[in-house]
């Protein structure tokens, strides 16, 4: 069967590279090919510096609204991973919910998930509730990382009023007091 595919691509903050959205959508398009089904052009869907703990993103909104038209452009949506559906155990259990009552296919090619499974709400489940539980430990390892920062009297983060960024011999970013 020649499935009429869409996109679906994230990546979470400003200090990622953007970069990593035409990998995603590479690698979904490699993953179309080699099943012989064809790639939407216009359904193509990304969010760009975005939370995946927000479903209010717009490329994701776009993309659902689009799935659950009652004459649908496209019979599957392919996404590299859950974790760029989401980010929330349950958005990927209402997404997933959403898609399959929709009759879209959901398929995260980097691990193999398949809505077409007799396994895949489970499957989905899972990865949601690790991609939540990795979500809220980077937060936490972050705040720690900072904290010992601020212990320090070093810089937390952010543009701060007073000091310019400058490079150290290893190339390391210094904020530096103007006077």
């Amino acid at each position: 069967m020649n499935l009429r595919c869409a996109i679906y691509s994230r990546f979470s903050s400003d200090r990622q590279s953007p970069i990593s959205i035409e990998d995603q959508i590479r690698k979904c398009r490699e993953y179309a090919a080699r099943q012989g089904w064809a790639v939407l052009e216009e359904h193509i869907y990304a969010d760009h510096a975005v939370s995946g703990t927000s479903a209010g993103r717009t490329g994701l909104q776009r993309l659902l609204a689009a799935a659950e038209q009652r004459i649908r452009a496209f019979d599957a949506i392919l996404i590299d991973d859950t974790s760029r559906l989401t980010r929330k155990l349950a958005d990927a259990l209402n997404l997933y919910e959403r898609l399959t009552f929709a009759g879209v296919r959901l398929v995260a090619i980097s691990q193999g998930v398949d809505s077409e499974s007799s396994q895949a709400e489970i499957l989905f489940g899972v990865h949601g509730l690790i991609d939540s539980v990795y979500s809220r430990e980077l937060g936490l390892k972050t705040h720690r990382g900072m904290q010992g920062c601020a212990l320090k009297a070093l810089h937390t983060g952010g543009r701060v009023f007073g000091y310019r960024s400058v490079l150290d011999v290893d190339g390391v970013k210094l904020q530096i007091v103007d006077q």
